[in-house]
């Protein structure tokens, strides 16, 4: 089974969490991992950024996104990463697709979402945009963590490991 992890990795911060996140995934799971910011070819911009287009990285992910059963994608941020929201919906339509037309390919997303104030009320209340949580529910689970509780990972793992069960 192949996977995909969705995150904004354009700072320090999370691109160091986005590694953290990927390497626990491949050691706990047989799950074969597209990262995105692994792939210098389009997203190294400090070494390659002269041949960085938008069409090649539209064209890489695409490919990687049709290739996958498994997004795994972070909500976090001041609002969800266009990339990342553009990524679930492709990968939403895309099993959508395939199920109208007969194709058994079985996805599935998983969202994530660790900001505190996701649980927050009134004036604490931190919105995400509703369409995007819907194609995430619709096609999966929505997982919702706390900042310095690492638990979520134990659920992404084992959705994960029971997908991949449950599909082989």
């Amino acid at each position: 089974m192949k996977g995909y992890l969705a995150s904004h990795f354009f700072n320090d911060a999370f691109f160091e969490w986005t590694e953290n996140l990927a390497k626990e995934i491949e050691d706990k799971t047989d799950l074969d991992l597209y990262v995105p910011q692994r792939n210098a070819a389009i997203n190294d911009k400090k070494n390659n950024d002269a041949s960085i287009t938008a069409e090649k990285i539209s064209k890489a992910d695409t490919e990687e996104l049709e290739k996958a059963n498994i997004l795994i994608a972070c909500l976090d941020g001041l609002t969800i990463d266009d990339g990342v929201a553009g990524e679930i919906m492709a990968h939403g339509v895309m099993a959508e697709f395939e199920e109208k037309h007969g194709i058994n390919f079985p996805r599935m997303i998983i969202g994530l979402v660790t900001d505190m104030r996701y649980e927050g009320t009134g004036d604490n209340k931190l919105y995400r945009n509703q369409m995007i949580i819907g194609k995430v529910l619709e096609h999966g689970h929505l997982v919702v963590g706390y900042a310095g509780d690492r638990s979520y990972k134990d659920q992404i793992i084992s959705y994960i490991n029971d997908f991949i069960k449950n599909n082989n």
